[in-house]
């Protein structure tokens, strides 16, 4: 590319204000350095949900422009996803941590190596600066030493604290940060790896540097040794999330477990020898290797803990191993399990609409469908469906299908498992009889499901459908971020979760209200990105001709 790129500078934040103070300071300069073609914004992703950083990044930055984009879903994952979200428009985007001073050309480094090599992710280097006084045995470790890559070699995946994104070619593969990682990180490892799984290229630019100042706190034997077992914990679980079914799972948990045995063991001998020969390095590395090794077998049983974790009491071991053991139950239970997505190899996505009908929308939305010759299947909720009965015909006539969304829009689990059968059954038994054809799927309100409900529903004679990604028309977002959540990480066989009307107190919820928008805009625009990236939307019957239901337990109260 020979013109000028529009970039996007994301700084994720969390109760770090002087040192996001002290970051803007430092950025005119930085930008200052770039191509006069380029142009460049910078987004404060404030993690906080209090909004600690709501006075810096909103208080004057003289020479740039600075957007406030709140994230407060916790953990890294979700505010990196978010910046992803916001930044659709342009065509790089740059990752910095709040802890860090990019040195000279940082950003214009960055842009050339990318303009030279079509890469779509750059990796600078991240240096750590010690505090004064730092414990030699923290430096000796070798934890904090990050190796200095050759200018343009190929990375098989690399950290975001200083990375830059071609966002054209991220969205082309449909890449986003996975954010059911919460708190625990390694999203940027499992970002920048399916990024070369989609065939895309990861490269080094060791020019491109920024400085990691590291906290007194956090340069201590103890943080250094946590550091180094979640470092093994995130390999594990990356690894995992890469495996595509269960016996890949298995290999993969096998494989850590040996790994991990191989590493403590390894750095158990190089402890003993640094011991025997006074050598500091060996002694420090050993210790850092027998952390990692425990790092990988926790990961691999499922017992990684958060690193970044916001309660300041540690967590208690035999809490966390029940709570790990727990997951692991959960990951292989045969039981409990509710659909997420559709095994298939049609190129097809399967749109649902929940909580109508609705007289406004529902019209609308069917015309559009027709147009696009489109199928989708509709959630409803009773308490529309007596005084809309005659959108329940046109559904069933335009070639849709009908499912339950519940006699009210009330969780399920505040019901008893008796009184949850009860509803289920004679609400199931009124939605045949209005529509005249079969019912077979149920969606839970707020996706909530607990045993007793789960099982009521199942001897209701229906499967409950969940979701495998959202177009966020529940709650207030701009349009961008919903059309971007929408189609990130859209591959065939997601089941995608919309609306055709919102749930009310008509409908026994006081649910807050969201800022009005065009629910047909929405799905239009979602429809169009689907079919860009060759995939069809039709009704789950439809994708079940040719496929069969992924389903993993779920339950949430």
């Amino acid at each position: 590319m020979t013109g000028g790129v529009r970039i996007a500078v994301a700084i994720p934040t969390y109760r770090r204000p002087e040192r996001l103070t002290s970051l803007l300071a430092v950025l005119p300069l930085r930008f200052a350095e770039l191509d006069d073609r380029d142009s460049v914004d910078v987004f404060v992703i404030d993690n906080d949900p209090e909004g600690s950083a709501r006075g810096v990044a909103t208080a004057p930055s003289p020479g740039i422009r600075v957007t406030y984009a709140p994230e407060p879903t916790p953990g890294i994952a979700a505010a990196r996803q978010h910046a992803l979200d916001v930044t659709g428009e342009y065509d790089l985007l740059a990752f910095i941590d709040d802890d860090e001073v990019p040195r000279a050309d940082w950003l214009r480094a960055l842009v050339d190596t990318w303009r030279r090599t079509g890469a779509a992710a750059v990796a600078g280097h991240v240096h750590t600066e010690f505090p004064a006084g730092t414990d030699p045995w923290v430096l000796a470790s070798g934890l904090f030493a990050r190796p200095l890559r050759a200018d343009g070699e190929s990375l098989p995946a690399a950290g975001a604290g200083n990375l830059l994104l071609d966002l054209e070619q991220v969205r082309a593969a449909g890449i986003s940060f996975d954010t059911s990682l919460g708190l625990s990180g390694g999203e940027d490892t499992l970002f920048t790896r399916a990024i070369v799984r989609a065939g895309g290229r990861v490269v080094a630019c060791p020019a491109s540097v920024a400085e990691d100042e590291l906290e007194a706190e956090r340069a201590t034997r103890r943080f250094a040794l946590a550091r180094a077992r979640h470092h093994g914990q995130t390999q594990s679980v990356v690894e995992l999330r890469m495996a595509h079914d269960a016996p890949a799972r298995v290999r993969s948990r096998v494989r850590n477990l040996v790994k991990g045995a191989g590493w403590s063991a390894r750095g158990a001998v190089r402890c003993v020898t640094g011991v025997l020969s006074g050598s500091l390095p060996r002694r420090a590395g050993g210790a850092r290797e027998v952390q990692r090794g425990i790092g990988l077998v926790q990961g691999a049983l499922g017992a990684a803990a958060p690193e970044y974790a916001r309660d300041a009491r540690p967590a208690r071991s035999a809490r966390r191993v029940r709570a790990a053991l727990r997951r692991t139950a959960r990951s292989v239970s045969p039981v409990f399990r509710s659909v997420v997505s559709v095994d298939t190899a049609r190129k097809v996505v399967v749109l649902t609409l929940d909580d109508g009908p609705d007289p406004e929308w529902t019209p609308r939305i069917l015309d559009e469908l027709a147009r696009r010759g489109t199928t989708a299947t509709f959630f409803v909720l009773l308490t529309r469906t007596g005084t809309h009965s005659e959108l329940l015909k046109r559904i069933v006539a335009e070639g849709h299908e009908l499912a339950l969304h519940g006699a009210d829009h009330r969780r399920l689990t505040s019901f008893t498992g008796a009184e949850a059968l009860r509803m289920l059954q004679s609400s199931r038994a009124e939605l045949e009889q209005l529509s005249g054809v079969p019912i077979r799927w149920y969606r839970p309100p707020y996706g909530a499901l607990s045993p007793a409900t789960w099982q009521a529903v199942h001897r209701a004679g229906m499967t409950p459908v969940l979701w495998t990604t959202s177009v966020l028309d529940g709650r207030d977002a701009e349009h961008s971020e919903r059309l971007a959540r929408a189609t990130s990480g859209i591959e065939a066989g997601a089941i995608v979760l919309a609306h055709d009307s919102r749930a009310g107190a008509a409908d026994g919820v006081d649910d807050p209200e969201i800022t009005p928008f065009d629910r047909v805009a929405l799905i239009s625009d979602v429809l169009d990105e689907y079919e860009r990236r060759g995939l069809r939307a039709v009704s789950l019957a439809n994708a079940l001709l040719s496929g069969r239901l992924r389903r993993r337990m779920v339950l949430v109260g």
